[in-house]
């Protein structure tokens, strides 16, 4: 039996078991720390040290995991992220798609995903940014899937090839990113409305 005083070292499995605890505390608590600066004075006026001097952490211990503001804060957004949507069912396909364009409206403009939107358009390479984006695509596009398949079911369309989902994302994306990021007009329950009824002429009932 090892004795209080022994000097025998600490096995080498040991150390590193405690060294990635002492890595993913370090790292959880500056990801914390980055998203509460975020929401608390935004993108602009967020700086590396406010995030370290937060998490109660050195600043080389963040400049050695995150180069660059939009690498830490692009990480700690996909770290609280969850990329997954809600699945409209009201029983229509017209309420389906009015629910869904209102739920695509409330998460363009959370301060997460407009920080999200705002790095992507930035001149930098974040290659989780891209993986990100990709996931969200792709869920979404599955939730069309979803509606129309149903809409199809109850005999409300009837179409011999389905259409290009992800098209018709970008039709309903569209005019809710040009009110929100250009001209900054109200994208209210009529607008949704009157954007779907569009959207209807081309893909609804036939």
């Amino acid at each position: 039996m090892r004795q209080s005083g022994s000097s025998d070292p600490i096995p080498e499995s040991t150390l590193r078991v405690r060294s990635h605890r002492r890595g993913a505390a370090v790292r959880d608590g500056v990801m914390s720390a980055a998203l509460n600066e975020l929401l608390n004075v935004g993108f602009d006026n967020l700086t590396i040290a406010q995030v370290a001097d937060r998490a109660g952490v050195h600043v080389t211990s963040i400049y050695r995991r995150w180069k660059t503001k939009e690498q830490l804060v692009t990480d700690a957004l996909i770290d609280h992220f969850d990329p997954t949507f809600p699945t409209p069912d009201t029983g229509s396909l017209r309420s389906d798609l009015v629910a869904l364009t209102t739920d695509l409206h409330t998460a363009l403009t959370s301060p997460q995903v407009k920080t999200l939107l705002r790095i992507a358009a930035m001149p930098v390479d974040i290659d989780p940014l891209t993986e990100l984006q990709r996931r969200m695509l792709e869920t979404r596009i599955e939730v069309l899937q979803a509606i129309f398949r149903r809409s199809a079911d109850r005999g409300e369309i009837d179409f011999s090839a389905e259409p290009d989902y992800a098209l018709v994302l970008e039709v309903i994306h569209a005019p809710i990113y040009a009110r929100v990021l250009l001209t900054r007009e109200p994208v209210d329950p009529e607008f949704i409305e009157a954007l779907i009824d569009v959207l209807m002429t081309g893909v609804g009932p036939r």
